[in-house]
């Protein structure tokens, strides 16, 4: 593995930790856009149905609040296909996590859940550990990571 591709599944496992956080801001950001939405398409239909001619919206507006629904409803489409497809990595991260050792996935869950420091990391592992063997165990689990989320074969598959 690469230094650009360990960078790459670092980025991914950082992503793994603060799910819960990132799929929030997500899921905030799709309703307030939601509402937007529904409040623009109110007022379309309330000017169009319930107004006299002359308080109606001109063509231009009525236009321009045509646009901002349809780019609202492509960014609603884009939030909902982007946290499916976090929650799709994130079940497939934890998959790969559940197969790694205890000791791997203390590692991971530390770092990358709990943002533990190299420093701090062997004062909060329930075993004797170095930083040095912290990060062993850590480069070791995310080059299994790779390797199961880019298919590449175990080197014991290979050897059987």
């Amino acid at each position: 593995m690469t230094d650009t591709e360990k960078e790459e599944i670092k980025n991914i496992m950082y992503l793994w930790g603060s799910y819960k956080y990132i799929l929030s801001v997500e899921r905030s950001e799709l309703a307030s856009i939601q509402d937007m939405c529904k409040a623009m398409k109110e007022i379309r239909t309330m000017t169009k149905d319930s107004l006299p001619d002359f308080a109606k919206l001109s063509r231009n507006a009525d236009e321009g609040i045509m646009r901002s629904v349809s780019l609202c409803e492509g960014r609603i489409e884009k939030l909902n296909q982007l946290i499916k497809e976090n929650m799709l990595l994130k079940e497939k991260i934890d998959n790969i996590v559940d197969g790694l050792s205890y000791v791997e996935q203390y590692i991971l869950k530390a770092r990358y859940v709990e943002n533990l420091s190299w420093e701090m990391m062997p004062l909060h592992i329930p075993f004797e550990m170095s930083k040095r063997h912290c990060q062993r165990f850590h480069n070791s689990a995310l080059e299994q990571i790779y390797d199961r989320l880019y298919k590449k074969p175990s080197k014991t598959a290979v050897n059987e």
